[in-house]
């Protein structure tokens, strides 16, 4: 990450309002927007070709886990957090051993979550 290049954050979400939501704050803290995705297909397709730096993870995507999502940004040492309507203690291994905020989620604690991918 260079200092004087924007902060681009990818949104892996698939409820449109809460990725719109998601976006909203991203670029409300002054980041950018690296992508969006609402599948594994896609998340995993932008990790790889995208340049980012940070990423925000729904546990759920379409009925499908994200688990190997979290797994390529583990490979590519990209900071995430997980977002999930499911307790953290009911996620797989890869999933609940990440930061994690739960659905229905603050605003502040929101903000502070994206924050913290940059640091």
């Amino acid at each position: 990450m260079n200092a004087n290049e924007p902060i681009r954050i990818l949104v892996v979400e698939d409820e449109p309002a809460i990725a719109a939501d998601l976006c909203f704050v991203v670029e409300e803290v002054g980041y950018e927007i690296g992508g969006t995705a609402s599948s594994v297909d896609e998340a995993l397709k932008l990790i790889e070709d995208e340049d980012i730096d940070g990423v925000i993870l729904d546990a759920n995507l379409r009925g499908v886990c994200s688990s190997c999502v979290a797994d390529a940004l583990r490979a590519k040492k990209l900071p995430f957090f997980v977002l999930s309507g499911y307790l953290q203690r009911q996620l797989p291994e890869q999933l609940s051993g990440a930061p994690f905020l739960a659905k229905p989620y603050d605003q502040e604690e929101l903000t502070s979550r994206i924050l913290a991918l940059a640091k």
